[in-house]
């Protein structure tokens, strides 16, 4: 969703690093588009906070309980400095009445993000580490990865290896000793640069069998 400098003016609201928007489980009558900056969205899993993902300029967020009038689902955090333009529900009626394509914006948006969420926390519930990793790696590589011709998708290690501790929620050593194993069953390889999965289909067979694996309690 872009909107200009001139509704910023109107609207907007500065955040500094690390600073709290709104908490989960809070009431809200506000949403959020991001004019600058990046906004962390975290929520608690079997009592870990976990990422669920870091939205960019143009994004929005908190639209859900001005929608259903319910406590907020998710915790927002400021990372970094950030700009935000905040509607509260009257203005946020008011651009829908006048702007119809508003609506179809929210709803693909968080069709996509219902999707997405349900699909990691999912992941977060599974008992095996190895299986919490690769179940992440899966979500990060159909979101930020760069698809090559061979069907291997590249990412970039600093960023995933930061998203992977925030959305995991394991220490980073247990994490890199979980990426040497896969990297030895070659299912993908690291440099100093990139981590590159050899095809998403290989990682969601590995997933698949670590789940039968603890299902079966082998």
């Amino acid at each position: 969703m872009k909107l200009g400098e001139e509704v910023y003016n109107k609207f907007g609201k500065a955040y500094k690093d690390g600073q709290v928007i709104f908490q989960e489980g809070e009431p809200g009558d506000r949403m959020y588009i991001i004019h600058q900056g990046e906004v962390r969205i975290t929520k608690r899993v079997q009592d870990k906070e976990t990422t669920l993902a870091i939205l960019g300029h143009g994004e929005f967020f908190g639209e859900m309980a001005i929608i259903d009038n319910l406590p907020r689902s998710a915790s927002a955090v400021s990372e970094g400095d950030s700009k935000l333009i905040v509607l509260d529900r009257d203005v946020f009626e008011t651009q829908i009445k006048n702007n119809p394509k508003i609506i179809m914006s929210i709803l693909t948006e968080m069709s996509k993000r219902l999707r997405n969420a349900d699909r990691q926390i999912k992941t977060l519930l599974l008992k095996n580490n190895s299986s919490k990793v690769a179940g992440t790696l899966i979500f990060l590589a159909n979101r930020d990865g760069h698809r090559q011709s061979d069907g291997s998708i590249i990412l970039d290690t600093s960023a995933t290896y930061q998203e992977l501790v925030n959305m995991v929620g394991l220490p980073w050593p247990k994490i890199k000793e979980i990426l040497v194993l896969m990297n030895k069953a070659k299912i993908l390889t690291v440099s100093k640069q990139n981590l590159v999965v050899a095809s998403i289909e290989g990682l969601q067979k590995f997933l698949r069998y670590l789940e039968m694996k603890e299902e079966l309690g082998i």
